[in-house]
């Protein structure tokens, strides 16, 4: 690869680092062996996730805490009288040795304090998700996070299928836009901003040398970062919906995204000069954090660009961010990736050792977990699904920037349009925001959303045999 030259900024879209819709196969079609979904929403939120697994005709494994309450998913799978799924209760603080990243758990109390602002069990879940599908021989496998629509069948498929020449490859979440809260503050203000690819709707080749997620924002784009650094990261390009919510609503957010948002804008910046994170050196990091400084100044000189009703929250969001980034050293970064990679080896390590089992449950077991039988009552006090009222998707009403990239726009940060702009502001009028996630917590109660911070038929050549399959089926 060849370094490029010019200044370092944070660049505007990644879209050349991965391969597009044209590479698939003409006419193939690879089966899905698994859907995994880190669940932490009212059980409802799960259509989405049952819906893909039956069209599929591949196993379903819901990871629930928080919200989604495992007796209430197994009322919905009945309702859905949907059988090939495995729900597990994962308890509060739960792990386990093969999830135990010593190097970076190190660095924890070296990183600025707003990291600690919530906490989440994201991570964790997606991790145990890989372990239990390596277990089971699972070799393809979708997560699905629970806030996401308008998930074509079809569409996901034609997204597996490019894992014939990609170790991941995921879709495109621009209505509600996937982007830390700096980055909505950017758009909203009139900054030319892009989605990339997310964990929320990705594709995983588990037979692959794949990476792990770590307990850090933007955790997804540190585990395909080898995939993208080696041209292995596909985007089908197929739009999928995330639910609504206010990105400003909570100025702690902006402030505990800033480490893990200038850690992958940074490396993945890198990477669009044709360097590698062996490059990502202090001096590297000094320049890249003047970089972030411009970038986040630059969004306050133009508050008049934001929407009225959102004008002094954003502004409070961004200065927290502003705030929070003068506290991170080039040398923390520096090491975080150096121990991020020491992770990476020994839990690659740790992959490869781990032995096929025949049963979902003896997978479980090897991981001090169990399958939730569906058995305890649900509180009379809480509603459930049928007594809840299921929220619409409320797409985001931007134009889609995605497309303005596709087309060819530049890498870097320009002004919008005028034609641009009045679109992209978090429309007057709009719907009340949505709650945010419960998948991250602040001091015990549910916090805002993470993401932010994180919904055509076709006709397909018969199906090659999956080694996975019979495991798969082994579920009841």
């Amino acid at each position: 690869m060849n370094g490029a030259s010019g200044p370092i900024t944070q660049l505007a879209t990644h879209n050349d680092l991965v391969r597009r819709t044209e590479q698939w196969r003409a006419g193939a079609r690879l089966p899905l062996d698994a859907v995994i979904v880190p669940a932490s929403r009212p059980a409802w939120n799960l259509d989405q996730a049952i819906t893909l697994a039956r069209a599929s005709h591949c196993a379903l494994l819901i990871l629930c805490s928080h919200k989604a309450k495992p007796a209430e998913v197994h009322e919905l799978l009945a309702d859905r009288d949907f059988n090939d799924a495995i729900v597990v209760d994962l308890p509060a603080g739960y792990g386990h040795k093969l999830f135990d990243f010593r190097a970076l758990d190190s660095l924890k109390v070296d990183l600025p304090a707003a990291c600690s602002y919530y906490s989440s069990n994201l991570s964790m879940k997606r991790n145990v998700g890989l372990v239990v599908a390596r277990m089971l021989g699972w070799r393809r496998i979708f997560f699905l996070d629970d806030d996401i629509r308008d998930i074509n069948p079809a569409d996901a498929h034609g997204t597996v299928t490019m894992l014939g020449s990609c170790r991941t490859a995921g879709m495109r979440v621009t209505r509600f836009p996937d982007n830390s809260v700096a980055c909505h503050a950017h758009r909203m203000t009139g900054g030319l901003q892009d989605v990339f690819v997310t964990g929320a709707a990705l594709a995983v080749n588990c037979q692959q040398n794949i990476g792990f997620f770590p307990d850090i924002y933007n955790e997804d784009w540190l585990f395909f970062y080898d995939d993208a650094a080696h041209g292995q990261l596909g985007s089908s390009g197929r739009i999928v919906t995330q639910l609504r919510y206010d990105p400003f609503d909570d100025p702690r957010r902006a402030a505990w995204q800033e480490f893990g948002d200038v850690l992958a804008e940074g490396l993945y910046a890198l990477l669009g000069r044709g360097l590698g994170f062996k490059h990502a050196t202090r001096e590297y990091w000094n320049d890249f954090l003047y970089a972030r400084h411009t970038f986040l100044q630059a969004i306050r000189e133009r508050p008049e660009m934001a929407a009225l009703e959102i004008r002094e929250r954003l502004l409070r969001s961004v200065e927290l961010a502003q705030k929070c980034s003068v506290g991170i050293s080039p040398e923390v970064l520096e090491r975080y990736i150096r121990l991020w990679r020491q992770d990476l080896h020994e839990w690659r390590r740790r992959l490869a050792g781990v032995s096929q089992v025949r049963s979902p449950d003896a997978a479980l077991r090897a991981l001090e977990l169990a399958r939730s039988t569906g058995s305890r009552a649900i509180d009379a006090a809480r509603p459930g699904p049928a007594a809840e009222k299921v929220r619409t998707t409320l797409p985001f009403s931007t134009p889609d920037y995605y497309d303005v990239f596709w087309s060819g726009a530049s890498q870097h940060s320009e002004p919008t349009p005028r034609w641009e702009r009045r679109g992209a502001r978090n429309g007057r009028g709009a719907p009340p925001a949505r709650p945010g996630s419960a998948d991250v917590q602040a001091g015990g109660v549910p916090a805002p959303a993470r993401r932010g911070f994180r919904n055509q038929d076709r006709v397909y050549a018969p199906t090659e045999a999956s080694p996975g399959r019979a495991a798969s089926r082994a579920l009841m």
